[in-house]
This record gives C-alpha cells, sequence and structure tokens, in this order.
C-alpha cells in the first residue's frame, strides 16, 4: 500500500560525500569508513520511493558508514522508476488549505508519477533483483563480512522479507544478518511479522498512514514475543509515515524523532557486527 506520505517531503542540507559504481551488477552509491578504517560490517540501504539518488538517502548512508564504520551500498534497486523530489511540492499543493477543484492540476500531475512507479517497482519485478543483490554480495565480499539491510518506507516490505530467513546463498549463509526498518510499506499482516526469523528492529510513527496504530501494536506483539534480545519495535509518538529519512526542516519534534530512529539503526547494527 502507499500513501500521500510515501512521496512527500523535504529534502535535507548536506552534500553527500560517497562516490558512485557498479555494484553486482547495480549502479550503486558507496559510502565508506572515515579515515580509511577498514569495515567491520557492510550494510544495504533499501530505500523510499524516491530511490538511490535522493540526497536524504544519500547522507543517511553516510551517516551510517561513519557511525558504524561500516561499508553502506545505496543500490539502484528501481532500475530508473523512482519518484522524483521535485513531486514534493505538488504533494505539498495537494495536502494543503485551498479549495479541491483546484487542486486539480496536482492530481493529475502526481498520477503521472504514481503508476509508473507502483507499475514498474511492484514486487514481482522488484523482488528478483534485490535478492541477487544481495545473494552477490553474500558470496562475494559480505562472505566474511555482517551485512545488514536498512529499508525505508518501499524499502521496509523487502526488509521483512529478508529478516524472514527464506532463501541462502550458495555458500549456505543467510543473505543478511540483521535488519532495521522505519516506517514499512506493502507488508502482508501478520504473516510478515510472523515469518520473521533474523534479529530486526522496526521505527514507526503512531500516526502512520500505511500501518495503522492497532497493526504496529501487533507486529509489536508478534516480534517481541519472539525475543526481545533480537526483535524491538519503537513506537513514535505523533511521527507521520517518511519521519526517518523525509522530516520536514522546520519541523523540530519530526526532526529529532529522525534523528533518534538513525539512532536507532546505529546502535542495531553495532550491537549485531560486534557479536560477529
Amino acid at each position: 500500500m502507499a500513501c500521500i506520505d510515501c512521496f512527500s517531503g523535504s529534502l535535507h542540507k548536506g552534500t553527500p560525500q560517497g562516490r558512485e559504481d557498479v555494484i553486482h551488477g547495480l549502479l550503486t552509491y558507496i559510502s565508506e569508513p572515515p579515515d580509511g578504517q577498514l569495515p567491520k560490517g557492510i550494510i544495504v540501504i533499501v530505500p523510499d520511493a524516491v530511490g538511490w539518488k535522493f540526497q536524504n538517502n544519500r547522507i543517511l548512508a553516510d551517516s551510517y558508514a561513519k557511525n558504524t564504520n561500516s561499508l553502506v551500498y545505496l543500490p539502484e534497486f528501481m532500475d530508473g522508476h523512482a519518484m522524483s523530489p521535485e513531486l514534493f511540492p505538488t504533494m505539498d499543493t495537494i495536502t494543503g488549505d485551498g479549495w479541491m477543484i483546484g487542486k486539480i492540476p496536482a492530481f493529475m500531475r502526481a498520477v503521472g508519477h504514481f503508476v509508473p512507479f507502483l507499475f514498474f517497482t511492484r514486487l514481482s519485478v522488484s523482488q528478483p533483483r534485490v535478492y541477487k543483490f544481495f545473494h552477490d554480495l553474500r558470496i562475494n565480499e559480505g562472505a566474511s563480512l555482517p551485512t545488514g539491510v536498512a529499508g525505508f518506507c518501499w524499502g521496509g516490505k523487502f526488509t521483512f522479507l529478508l529478516a524472514s530467513d527464506s532463501q541462502k546463498a550458495t555458500n549456505g549463509k543467510s543473505l543478511v544478518d540483521c535488519c532495521f526498518t522505519a516506517h514499512p510499506s506493502n507488508l502482508v499482516l501478520p504473516n510478515d511479522a510472523q515469518n520473521v526469523s533474523l534479529p530486526l528492529s522496526v521505527a514507526v510513527g503512531d500516526v502512520d498512514m500505511v500501518m495503522s496504530l492497532p497493526q504496529v501494536q501487533k507486529v509489536k506483539g508478534i516480534l517481541e514475543e519472539k525475543g526481545k534480545d533480537n526483535h524491538e519495535v519503537n513506537i513514535f509518538p505523533g511521527a507521520k509515515h517518511g519521519f526517518a529519512v523525509r522530516a520536514p526542516p522546520n519541523d523540530e519534534k519530526a526532526v529529532q524523532q529522525g534523528k533518534e530512529a538513525e539512532t536507532q539503526a546505529v546502535n542495531w547494527f553495532n550491537k549485531y557486527f560486534t557479536k560477529k
């Protein structure tokens, strides 16, 4: 399921410090540990609808690399069909004040973006591409390093699927060792939560348009029943869908909650990368 908040948000200030290259057949933004340090793990970001070129996602990748001393990959999983941040003002028009009739042009522009995105990035098309990347990673540089996934919005579905550990690499290893997701979308509940077996940390708001609070609480109950040491769901009061990546800079509470979600992910990866 997609919602208005999936395609809304703000650009964050900053300049990405990483580089682009082709990794396992996909264009990828790469951020490395500071000061030439050897990575203690690998984190793959499966992004929100705005994709691998979105500045916010790249800045987040840099932060993960710095604060976990890890190699971070942000691949082009959407094959050129990510949403554009240029759509943000259009979404502001749709959700803002004013007569509905005056919003018709904005609705039409939005539909012109939504339909191709939903069609070309649907699960049946994207899942093989995502799984192949993780498989190739696991039998190469990820064979000797712990590997984690961080999924946001669209990428949250793949995080839950990878956390189910339903597929193995040809070397017998799980495709990932630990997982983090913020405001996941497209989940099939309760199945996706029930199938989780690998360590999973979730950050989600209590006013998320994609997951109702009863659904969030259900997921929290299912995961924590599996064991609080390896699973956690942090519910952020008042946080909307997308807060961990696209919080408006003028919303101090949302910005702070986004930072807290980032810290949650960093602590989670550090915990499991240290165990390996």
